[in-house]
This record gives structure tokens, C-alpha cells and sequence, in this order.
């Protein structure tokens, strides 16, 4: 079955030109140019992924983004702009992006983008993560093994974890598309009871822990950010026994 794309964006041809592309790769396509269009659209239209221009008539969209993250089903976003500022980056996946490319952009980045957060949205049969069996956990193509404390990316590639990123993955592993507090992410040191990773700590180690997932398009967006609550792992996981 053919997935669904919707584009948003104001610019007549570069909306023709996505729209070409995405359709010769076999998507089926709908565009909008506002986002009134859009609501129109997906009162009758369901969609698996918008690609978001942020630059929109009317309604921004950041705004936009932020709506269709309480959207039911909630598609996958992508947000491409011309703006490329660190800033505008971290908004953008904070609010609810599950990735963001700046313009101008290679076809293949794109496509490769799409596909990635279109397979981080399909929802794969599980154990239950609180089984004793469930040593590996399995997520987006990635793997972490909590007996030998190895992850490994999708293309079976091994990535160094110090101690606290190790920690602070298994906890969002342990909660899928969950909000995990920052209170359960600061550990206590079993000696005195002191609590060691204070806050700021916290932002340090998601930080790099983001930066070793971004070897692989949009790994970045893997870990978001809910602004005042904590952390979340935006895809699903598979729990599986030691392989």
C-alpha cells in the first residue's frame, strides 16, 4: 500500500517539484499551500508524513508543526526551511519535528529523511519491557544490548556510550514514546545518596548522546526534547531476549 505525503509549502514550484519527485519514488502525494489548506486535507485525508516549509502565508509553521503533533494519527514531520541556525533547529524538533532540512537540500537526503521517520512510525509487535528475557532492545534499526552495554547503529556499526549516556538511553528505552521526567534521568550515588547528574549535567549528556545518533539521518530527532517535563524517545521499541 502506497504511503501517503502531504506537502505544505507557499511556493508554487518548489511544491511541484517535491511533488514530482515523491511521485516518481511511488508515494502517493497531496499538496497545500496555507495551512487552512491543510486542515481541509486531513479532514477527509489520512497522511503518514508532511514535509513543512516553516516560510507559510498566514499560520506559521512552527505553529503548524506544533498542531500536528495532537493530530489524530499524528503524522511525521519534516520541516525544511531556508533557515539554518542551530536555534531554529532545536525549536523545530522541540516542538514536535521529527527531523528538519535546511534549504537547498539534495533529492536523495530528503528521501532518505522521509524514509527514516516514515519506519520510526510503524509500530512493530513487541514483548512486554518488562520481561526478564528482554536484554536488547531494538529501535529505528538501532540496537542496544544491556548485558554488554553495546549499541550498535543500522548499518551494524558499533558506537562507544560513556557510563551516563548508556544510563540515560536505557531509561527513554525503557519508556518508548513516553515522557521520561528529568527527575528519573539524575542518578543518586549508591554510597552517599547524593543525587550526581544535576540538570545542566542531564542537557550534556542528551546532547552527545544526539550527536552519536545523527551518524545516521535523522538520529538527531530520535531524542526530543518536552520543554518544563523531561525526554522522550519518539519511536517504538522491540524488547527481545539476548541475541
Amino acid at each position: 500500500m502506497r504511503q501517503t505525503i502531504l506537502l505544505l509549502d507557499a511556493d508554487t514550484a518548489a511544491r511541484a517539484q517535491l511533488c514530482d519527485l515523491l511521485s516518481k519514488h511511488e508515494y502517493e502525494v497531496v499538496t497545500a499551500s496555507s495551512a487552512r489548506q491543510m486542515d481541509k486535507i486531513l479532514t477527509t485525508t489520512t497522511v503518514d508524513a508532511v514535509v513543512l516549509d516553516i516560510m507559510l502565508p498566514g499560520e506559521g509553521g512552527f505553529s503548524v508543526c506544533n498542531r500536528l503533533r495532537s493530530h489524530v494519527p499524528s503524522p511525521g514531520v519534516i520541516v525544511i526551511s531556508e533557515m539554518a541556525e542551530e536555534s531554529d533547529i532545536v525549536v523545530g524538533l522541540e516542538i514536535g519535528a521529527d527531523d528538519y532540512l535546511a534549504k537547498p537540500y539534495r533529492s536523495r537526503e530528503l528521501l532518505a529523511r522521509l524514509r527514516s521517520v516514515l519506519r520510526r512510525r510503524q509500530t512493530p509487535q513487541r514483548l512486554n519491557p518488562g520481561d526478564d528475557r528482554a536484554n536488547v532492545y531494538r529501535f529505528d534499526g538501532w540496537r542496544l544490548n544491556i548485558v554488554t552495554r553495546q549499541l550498535f547503529d543500522p548499518y551494524d556499526r558499533s558506537v562507544e556510550l560513556s557510563a551516563g549516556e548508556f544510563t540515560l538511553l536505557r531509561a527513554l528505552l525503557a519508556s518508548p514514546q513516553q515522557i521520561v521526567p528529568r527527575a528519573r534521568l539524575v542518578q543518586q550515588d549508591p554510597k552517599t545518596g547524593a543525587r550526581r547528574d544535576a540538570p545542566p549535567q542531564i542537557n550534556v549528556i542528551v546532547s552527545r548522546l544526539r550527536a552519536k545518533l545523527a551518524r545516521v539521518p535523522g538520529g538527531e530527532a530520535l531524542i526530543r526534547t518536552m520543554r518544563g517535563q523531561g525526554y522522550m524517545l519518539t519511536v517504538p521499541v522491540e524488547s527481545l531476549p539476548a541475541e
